[in-house]
């Protein structure tokens, strides 16, 4: 009886350890289905983990934590154990190891059934911990410098030497001022500072760059500096003024920082700002530029430096720099005269550049004689800025065309740095009446477009740049100088100030200043430091332009425009997005031919609308609210173009009836949210119609091209297409009249196509669409292609698709396995952005696509199983200057490998041509 329980429990826990071993073995099959599911279940989380990291690095300049790094490690050296472990567990179950009875090697199948258990205990440990993170990644201090585009100079060797020695070696010295007159290079020699502090050894922790304009105040001044700091939105945000002054010099206070501040025009009060004065302690210093020395007096610069024009030889090589190479090989006589006019524009670079640019395509000796004739009627000396004025109206002067000359004045109405949209110039061109005065709007765009193109060549505009690159060809802007000249002209060359105002500030708008607009025959208020209109303006006898833009204005006062009837030809009220109430006075108008109410908040037009007798275009876009429109207040109107893009109207079917009744519509932009709406417009208006948005139409079912049209009539004018929200159950249709031949181009202007959450199967009907630029799919669940089947490669090639394609934009298309199954002919250059495609495996590309660059953006995932054909894949290929031969068949993922590109989870790789690749 004493042996009895000792004995029990050794019974028991043999059996309990007999019943462990042998549930290892039999319950092994089970386990290793459960291991698999949680191996797999661990890669995507760590995938996901990654990805949440890395876009995480990217966006806010991170670095990722070393408890992530850690578990990312440990579960991918898991990970491999787990697949090493699975693959046996395969392999022994294909050979018939495994059953639900005892295998013939129990030991092995022990070992294993052991190992797969300890595995799936290790899984379990892993998800807990990832469910402990608190944050993926750790903040990382700003750069120390911003890199900033950088054309070679010319001139600048000495002044930048000069002042490095201050800046980094003279200790004392702690506020630099640069002055100069406008265009003498200031602001160049301010970016090779910023470039020299990038490469060399200096000493300080940041380098903070601020552009102050005419009309930048002190928060915008704190808003960049902070931006620079990486002070955080959302406390920023909810801080005082006082608050922000002081986080601010608490910052810099704890830092050696350089600021380098562009284009000062007043005192700038940097305590008020938050910047601490530099002193020895500190060793911060601060570089500004400003065109009054006075300004650097005010400033308490402890040295000053006058920016200076060139020297002739230095003036001389930048002026053959801007005319071109040719010049070195021309006639004696020409390059003989080249010098004589660089000598002209006094070493001023930005009379050097503009001169010389606007002779770049001059060849003939008596034009260069012409050219120097005219330079040698200006003044001789710079005494000042309306020398530089009359130096620069050369370039004015040279256009030869009256009506481009007051088009390039009338940009002085926007604000100083401001990026002007080419489409919105020439919209305002055209309601002066500056392009012609004929229904045919599209042929004025198309002269506004040329006009352009010839103020840019002549270096009167320029494109639009950021510290990105340019921001695109839909901007424009004037260099400050350019436009202070061209505000000189436009004032009859000074004799008459207050010819032309632009205003920007609410002080600006005092009694005293507002009596100035008795003279005015264009004014424009712009910005959001303009917040109260008070008063009504005296007597505007002369008045033709008013703009009052993207101000803080809430309404405006009655009887405003009572002074304004006699010659108001254009108003523009767009922007200013608290202006609720239709203003008063505005039917008075009678000779209005341009209105803009854009991005205001107004919810109803008054029924006098239909008095504005001459008023030939109407913008309504993009206003947020529900709007009411009379009925029969718009038919009446003489309107050539009518935009209602993003508007919501109210009675939209019978505005949409209305619209048709207007014989004089040329220009119609309209959004639609009902069906019938869509349908009507796309069985009526395909001769006017310019841009079309249809959203939400649940129940359409089809969207009939007509076949009333032929060639290029149907739809000759449609520029833009968006299609958002409509049912799973959308099909475009060509219908009859139309076929598949592509020399009828139902759609030959069509430039920009978006598809969004629609359920359309495919977009096959964009072959009748040969000049589209830009396409977005994004949510399209049940596309499978985008070219459906039944499309021929010779019926492709002979209808020019894609052939102009900049941008194709492809996110979230569950099911898109092609593009299209043949290849494609792309232009140039095209750039490609592909996410959440899984089914998306290859593109239209093959050996031929060579003579072209993509750019192409993607997932990490959807690389990893990219696939290329040999030939396709040896004739891109040249990355990290590794080059990928061998004819095996390679997954992108793997030329990645190969290409140490593993690391990344947005890859963006760019394709160059073949020759450009090899540096040929």
């Amino acid at each position: 009886m004493d042996f009895a329980k000792p004995l029990s429990d050794l019974v028991k826990y043999l059996c309990g350890l007999a019943s462990t071993l042998l549930g290892y073995i039999y319950n092994l099959r089970d386990n290793v289905r459960l291991l698999d599911e949680a191996n797999e279940n661990l890669k995507a989380e760590s995938e996901d983990v990654k990805a949440k990291m890395e876009r995480e690095e990217e966006e806010t300049r991170a670095r990722r934590t070393n408890q992530v790094a850690n578990w990312l490690g440990k579960v991918q050296e898991f990970v491999d154990g787990a697949d090493h472990v699975l693959q046996e567990a395969g392999e022994r179950d294909r050979i018939k190891c495994l059953s639900r009875c005892l295998p013939r090697n129990c030991w092995s199948s022990y070992k294993l059934g052991k190992r797969v258990n300890q595995l799936l205990n290790e899984a379990r440990r892993f998800q807990r911990e990832k469910g402990e993170f608190k944050d993926f990644t750790l903040r990382l201090p700003p750069p120390q410098v911003l890199e900033m585009p950088m054309d070679k100079t010319v001139g600048l060797d000495v002044p930048l030497d000069r002042v490095w020695k201050w800046l980094v070696d003279e200790k004392q010295i702690r506020v630099i001022g640069l002055y100069g007159k406008g265009g003498v290079g200031k602001t160049t020699l301010m970016k090779r500072i910023n470039e020299k502090l990038l490469h060399a050894n200096h000493g300080f922790e940041i380098v903070i760059w601020v552009v102050v304009s005419r009309q930048m105040n002190e928060d915008s001044i704190r808003d960049a500096i902070r931006k620079r700091l990486h002070i955080q939105d959302e406390s920023w945000d909810r801080w005082s003024q006082d608050e922000r002054v002081n986080h601010l010099c608490y910052v810099l206070n704890r830092k050696k920082f350089v600021l380098l501040v562009d284009d000062v025009w007043a005192r700038l009060d940097l305590s008020k700002i938050g910047v601490p004065h530099p002193c020895l302690e500190n060793g911060s210093k601060v570089v500004f530029t400003t065109r009054s020395k006075q300004v650097c007096h005010q400033m308490e610069a402890d040295i000053t430096y006058e920016v200076e024009c060139l020297m002739p030889e230095e003036a001389l090589t930048l002026f053959k720099k801007n005319v071109g190479k040719w010049l070195e090989n021309c006639h004696q006589e020409i390059q003989d005269l080249a010098k004589d006019i660089a000598e002209e524009c006094k070493g001023l670079p930005l009379a050097l550049i503009t001169v010389g640019q606007a002779m770049a395509s001059r060849e003939h000796p008596h034009e260069w004689h012409y050219a120097l004739k005219t330079l040698g009627n200006k003044p001789h000396e710079l005494s000042g800025m309306e020398e530089v004025y009359h130096i620069l109206e050369f370039s004015y002067n040279s256009i030869n065309d009256s009506t481009i000359q007051l088009c390039f004045l009338y940009c002085c109405l926007f604000p100083e740095d401001y990026p002007i949209r080419k489409n919105d110039l020439i919209e305002h061109w055209i309601g002066e009446g500056l392009l012609g005065d004929t229904d045919d709007v599209y042929s004025m765009r198309d002269r506004g477009e040329y006009f352009l193109g010839s103020l840019k060549m002549a270096c009167l505009l320029e494109s639009v740049h950021d510290n990105y690159g340019e921001l695109g060809d839909q901007f424009v802007k004037m260099h400050d100088v350019v436009r202070d000249m061209a505000t000189w002209i436009a004032r009859d060359r000074g004799q008459r100030e207050n010819k032309l105002l632009v205003i920007e500030k609410e002080e600006e708008l005092s009694a005293k200043i507002i009596s100035k607009w008795e003279e005015a025959k264009k004014v424009s208020l712009w910005g959001k430091y303009i917040r109260n209109i008070n008063q009504a303006p005296p007597r505007c006898s002369q008045l033709e332009t008013l703009f009052v833009r993207e101000t803080d204005v809430r309404f405006v006062p009655r009887g405003f425009f009572d002074s304004m009837t006699a010659l108001l030809t254009v108003l523009d009220l767009s922007g200013n997005r608290n202006i609720e109430l239709f203003p008063e006075g505005i039917c008075d108008l009678i000779n209005l031919r341009y209105l803009n109410l854009s991005d205001t908040k107004i919810s109803e037009l008054p029924k006098e609308i239909k008095n504005l007798t001459r008023l030939r275009w109407f913008l309504l876009n993009n206003i947020s609210n529900p709007v009411t429109i009379p009925t029969g207040a718009i038919a009446s109107l003489p309107l050539n173009v009518f935009s209602m893009w993003g508007l919501n109207l109210e009675k939209e079917e019978e505005m949409v009836e209305e619209l048709g009744h207007m014989q004089d519509l040329t220009d119609l932009s309209i959004s639609v949210y009902k069906s019938s709406s869509a349908l009507k417009i796309f069985e009526s208006f395909q001769r006017c119609i310019r841009r079309v948005r249809i959203y939400k139409c649940e129940d359409l079912t089809c969207i009939p091209i007509s076949h009333s049209l032929k060639g290029s009539g149907n739809f000759s004018h449609l520029k833009m297409f968006h299609l958002t929200d409509c049912s799973m159950d959308v099909k475009m249709e060509i219908t009859q009249g139309i076929g598949r031949d592509p020399n009828s181009s139902c759609f030959p202007s069509l430039i920009e196509v978006w598809v969004v959450n629609c359920g359309l199967l495919d977009l096959s009907w964009l072959v009748h669409a040969p000049k589209l630029q830009r396409l977005m799919v994004w949510r399209c669940h049940v596309m499978e292609k985008i070219m459906g089947d039944g499309i021929a490669r010779e019926e492709l090639a002979a209808s020019g698709l894609f052939s102009r394609l900049e941008s194709l934009m492809i996110f979230n298309n569950s099911k898109l396995r092609s593009i299209c199954d043949h290849t494609l002919f792309f232009p140039p250059r095209v750039e490609f952005i592909i996410e959440g495609c899984p089914s998306l495996k290859k593109l239209p590309l093959d050996s031929n696509s060579t003579r072209v660059s993509f750019q192409i953006i993607g997932d990490k995932d959807w690389w990893a199983e990219f696939e290329w054909d040999p030939v396709t894949r040896v004739t891109f290929l040249r990355f990290d200057n590794e080059d990928l031969s061998g004819e095996e068949k390679m997954t992108f993922g793997e030329a990645a490998r190969k290409l140490k590109v593993e690391d990344f989870d947005r890859a963006q790789i760019e394709f160059l041509p073949r020759n450009e690749a090899a540096g040929e």
